[in-house]
């Protein structure tokens, strides 16, 4: 039996000769100093968008000393648009604390479904955040004055008007 013979390549020696029928398709890209590869199908995922026009020529982009595209965005939010262009969904970390910043990029890169995504999760934290202050201040109220609630005093013109006046969630009728 005779020996078997196998060839690896690394993708950088591939790219730099520009053998093997992939190196057009492979991206490298410096965004705000942050360093991603992807192939330029994922860039092209959304016809149309900014990062669509970079990968089809149609819109010029700088490079750098290395030949890396640059795109002077935010590089750390860049990971997450990378994502959305190969999954079609928005997938970030739980707790995720920088959702306006990921959306002002979505939107210079013309991702309408990511920027509507994200406006939806952004309206589920405020509804959420509003909830849970009226739940909250519900409880506080209902802490301070205990059972007794129901058996307040009828006001007889002294100071009781905070309780007459206030009204907590609900509606008056």
């Amino acid at each position: 039996m005779s020996p078997t013979i196998q060839y690896f390549y690394s993708s950088t020696d591939v790219m730099s000769r520009g053998g093997g029928g992939g190196s057009d398709k492979v991206m490298k890209l410096n965004v705000g100093g942050t360093f991603y590869t992807t192939t330029r199908p994922t860039l092209q995922a959304v016809p149309g968008t900014v990062l669509h026009q970079i990968a089809t020529g149609a819109q010029y982009c700088p490079r750098d000393d290395r030949g890396n595209y640059v795109i002077d965005r935010d590089g750390h939010s860049f990971r997450y648009v990378l994502n959305f262009l190969r999954t079609s969904k928005l997938i970030v970390p739980m707790g995720y604390r920088e959702l306006d910043i990921l959306r002002e990029e979505a939107a210079y890169y013309g991702l309408d479904k990511l920027v509507t995504s994200i406006d939806g999760i952004i309206e589920l934290k405020k509804r959420r955040a509003r909830n849970r202050r009226w739940n909250g201040a519900a409880k506080r109220l209902s802490a301070s004055v205990g059972e007794n609630l129901n058996n307040l005093p009828e006001d007889d013109g002294d100071d009781l008007d905070f309780f007459e006046d206030s009204w907590i969630g609900g509606t008056t009728s």
